[in-house]
């Protein structure tokens, strides 16, 4: 029986890849990482496809209005739930602060010096 402990980490991962449909790796062998998309974002799909000799101002193409507009609305969406995140850990911070109150509260008013302890605080 093969023990997996015992061979070394470039005998544990055969495989460098796992095929996507298309043929293309997806993931990476040594980090289990998916392969970045480099037609995601490259200078290629940032920068006008052309420009003017003059100087104007290039227009946005069409996928490119797209894309603008689809990364506002997700730094939009980012702000909203940091705030959330924000406010929900106040939030707990301040319900903690209440229940270890409330607690002391309780402990003191049940916890009175008795007898002669009394007798002697005065």
């Amino acid at each position: 029986m093969l023990l997996l402990k015992n061979l070394p980490i470039s005998m544990r991962y055969l495989h460098k890849a796992v095929p996507s449909a298309r043929g293309s790796a997806v993931l990476n062998g040594e980090t289990k990482k998916c392969v970045r998309n480099p037609n995601k974002s490259s200078l290629l799909t940032h920068l006008p496809d052309y420009t003017y000799m003059d100087g104007r101002v290039t227009p946005f193409g069409a996928n490119q209005r797209k894309r603008i507009i689809q990364q506002r609305e997700i730094a939009k969406q980012i702000v909203t739930l940091s705030k959330e995140m924000d406010f929900a850990v106040e939030r707990y911070q301040r319900n903690m602060t209440e229940a270890e109150e409330t607690k002391q509260k309780l402990l003191a008013a049940k916890l009175k010096p008795k007898g002669h302890l009394l007798l002697q605080k005065k």
